[in-house]
């Protein structure tokens, strides 16, 4: 499985597309993708010909967006990162801790073994 970007008729980045290999392991890239990443513009230009993106967005779409961001309408793509690597983390911490109380609850039963199961 590999992953391409598409973008729109004015070469615009739209969204990441997984595609899956046919059947003889190839991938078949549509006709408005490329495997070309774009960087973290705002509004990403493909230019097919350089294989390259550019930034589109204008000074105003850039102030724009500043200005939901400082009013707390629209996260900064930082803030969401964060907030997702505080959720991982959480579960991490929980998953650990499940795996701690189980290697405790096997040790516990390996020690009532040997003992001849008088602790049942």
């Amino acid at each position: 499985m590999i992953q391409v970007y598409e973008y729109d008729v004015d070469f615009i980045f739209t969204k990441p597309i997984l595609i899956e290999p046919d059947e003889d392991d190839n991938y078949v890239i549509p006709q408005n993708c490329t495997t070309v990443q774009p960087p973290s513009f705002i509004k990403a230009m493909y230019h097919p010909a350089e294989k390259k993106w550019t930034e589109e967005a204008t000074q105003e779409e850039k102030k724009a967006l500043e200005k939901q961001i400082e009013a707390g309408r629209a996260p900064s793509p930082v803030d969401e990162l964060k907030a997702q690597n505080a959720a991982i983390t959480a579960q991490l911490a929980e998953a650990q801790s499940l795996a701690e109380s189980q290697a405790q609850m096997i040790a516990n039963l390996y020690l009532i073994l040997a003992e001849g199961g008088k602790g049942v």
